[in-house]
């Protein structure tokens, strides 16, 4: 991971800070997401739920928590753009109801219709699949009246230590490595 996250900074120091910034937000999760992979092959989806579970708190609560409080502190007040903002929580809204509905639905239904409910849940996660994707489209083509990230000062301008192809190599094989490290964690889970 620590691996993902030095290949990432470097490809965005070379792709500026929207791009750099989707990179780094795509690959970040990329061990949870490997991790759940693994385990919905194995049927563990208590881990799967977990893992979402404890990427999304730390993801949320602790990483963005802490980034705004450290920016207010240095910084002062800040400031979002508006749409974006909107966008966002817009976004969040629908993932909770989308992630709620099927789950609820589950609870209070009898057994005889698991499979209905599955295919909700499925249908849920392809809407959410495309309402990302197209967050995305909005969040990198919008023209916006602030920028988003702002742009560095000369004497907080990054470093590029690797060039791209090293970045996406270094990427690909510290991928590998976790698909490995993945699959050994969740076959020792799946024997306790």
């Amino acid at each position: 991971a620590g691996l993902i996250g030095e290949a990432t900074e470097n490809l965005a120091a070379h792709t500026g800070p929207k791009i750099g910034g989707l990179i780094n937000a795509t690959l970040g999760n990329a061990a949870e997401l490997i991790i759940t992979l693994f385990a919905i092959q194995r049927g563990l989806l208590e881990l799967v739920k977990a893992s979402i579970t404890g990427s999304i708190i730390g993801n949320l609560l602790f990483v963005l928590g802490l980034s705004i409080l450290v920016g207010g502190v240095k910084n002062g007040v800040q400031q979002f753009d508006r749409r974006h903002t909107v966008n966002n929580t817009i976004l969040l809204a629908i993932a909770i109801v989308g992630l709620a509905i099927p789950s609820l639905f589950s609870h209070s239904t009898i057994n005889e219709i698991d499979a209905k409910v599955e295919i909700l849940s499925l249908s849920v996660a392809g809407v959410m699949i495309a309402l990302y994707g197209l967050g995305i489209f909005f969040s990198l083509k919008s023209k916006i009246s602030t920028p988003l990230i702002a742009e560095p000062s000369l004497d907080q301008t990054h470093i590029i230590h690797w060039s791209i192809s090293k970045a996406i190599i270094v990427l690909a094989l510290a991928t590998v490595g976790i698909v490995i490290m993945s699959e050994l964690l969740v076959g020792s889970v799946e024997h306790v």
